[in-house]
């Protein structure tokens, strides 16, 4: 065979006739290819964004750990945003266990972050006020406190 003959058999062959190896390596590495979803620029609404916090205590009446007087006549409490009427609960509980709240618990109409309950005059000892309140984001906030009154 002569060197062009040799020249135009070797031109003439084809991809499937180089083995696997020998192509990949006249082929050289594919480049890496970053897969990445649509552009979606952010989107600017008119509508202020949607707080979805917890309510928190912020404020109470007798103060956590103060001190009370006998005839306070109610205990309050004042959550850091508004809360809903459903769910919400003030009681307060003696040191014996004994519930001395008048169980009428209530938000304030001026003031929906306020909740209040009335109190008979009360003896001296210590008290712990349970609270529970359904935040404006749905969730269920709950947790106590504990005044003292001295004679």
């Amino acid at each position: 065979m002569t060197a062009a003959m040799s020249a135009s058999a070797a031109a003439s062959k084809t991809d499937s006739d180089i083995s696997p190896t020998r192509r990949d390596q006249q082929l050289g590495a594919a480049p890496a290819i970053e897969l990445t979803g649509p552009f979606r620029p952010p989107r600017e609404s008119s509508q202020p964004a949607m707080m979805l916090a917890h309510a928190i205590v912020v404020r109470t009446s007798p103060a956590q750990g103060g001190v009370g007087a006998e005839d306070i006549g109610k205990v309050d409490v004042w959550y850091d945003a508004g809360i809903r009427d459903a769910f919400a609960a003030l009681a307060v509980v003696s040191a014996a266990g004994e519930r001395v709240d008048k169980r009428d618990a209530a938000i304030d109409s001026a003031d929906p972050s306020h909740v209040s309950v009335s109190v008979n005059r009360l003896t001296p000892g210590k008290y712990t006020v349970r609270y529970r309140a359904l935040s404006a984001d749905g969730h269920l906030v709950s947790g106590a406190w504990e005044f003292e009154v001295r004679p």
